[in-house]
């Protein structure tokens, strides 16, 4: 307790009383980063709002355009960013979340997900400039030549817009995360429609990923650190997830 009171002492001295808000960025990721509904705006952001004196200032941006201006020093950062999807950024001990990405194809499909090797021959909706891990993203970088193979969307609305293909039969699988997925078919009344055919190893953490360009870089990860270790310390992430009927593992 003793350590944690000075580590927090000392982001404060290093930081001052005036510090302002971070400006960090992400894209429509429900429930995590909800932007359409302010009045629920994520349960990342809620969390963020806690672990920080300030609430951040959250922008929403395509996710590849997020992480570039994030390197630029346009905005202060980025929320959720996987370590793979971090260089020349900033990212702390404390992840803010784990993703649990499954695969998903149409109810009537069979095709059951046994590694990369098993996507051969399938058509598979992914988005610009996520990581999937190591093995699918070797995969990926293999295929892109093959655009009718690899299908990558950028821009808003990424997660409707592939599970719109994959409905209408133009991808075989669509590769998304859970809880992201879960919420969006109970809310249009597709649960029936779409099914997981398997999951990648392992959930994967998730960290806010902070400019160098930042002023007080250092302070403010090491403030970000803090608040999140307190957050996860005090149990605070599973009332905010009930709030967005997300299950708590």
């Amino acid at each position: 307790m003793l350590r944690s009171t000075l580590t927090a002492l000392c982001c404060a001295a290093a930081l001052g009383a005036t510090a302002e808000p971070l400006r960090l960025g992400g894209d429509d990721w429900c429930p995590y980063l909800c932007p359409q509904t302010p009045e629920q705006p994520g349960y990342l952001l809620e969390g963020l709002g806690q672990a920080l004196p300030e609430p951040p200032q959250f922008e929403n941006l395509p996710w590849s355009r997020a992480l570039q201006m994030a390197r630029e020093g346009l905005i202060d950062g980025v929320i959720g960013a996987y370590a793979e999807e971090s260089q020349g950024l900033l990212i702390g001990r404390e992840p803010i979340a784990w993703a649990d990405m499954h695969l998903y194809t149409r109810a009537d499909s069979d095709w059951r997900y046994r590694g990369p090797a098993s996507l051969d021959g399938l058509a598979v909706g992914l988005v610009q400039g996520y990581s999937y891990g190591e093995q699918l993203d070797a995969w990926r970088d293999r295929n892109l030549h093959d655009h009718e193979r690899v299908q990558v969307l950028s821009g808003e609305r990424v997660l409707e817009r592939n599970l719109q293909k994959l409905l209408l039969g133009r991808v075989d699988v669509v590769v998304e995360d859970r809880r992201i997925v879960d919420r969006y078919l109970r809310r249009q009344g597709l649960d029936g429609q779409v099914r997981s055919a398997g999951e990648l190893p392992s959930p994967r953490p998730m960290y806010v990923a902070l400019s160098p360009h930042l002023k007080d870089a250092d302070a403010r990860l090491a403030q970000l650190d803090e608040g999140l270790r307190q957050l996860r310390e005090d149990d605070a992430w599973a009332p905010l997830m009930r709030e967005y009927l997300v299950t708590v593992d």
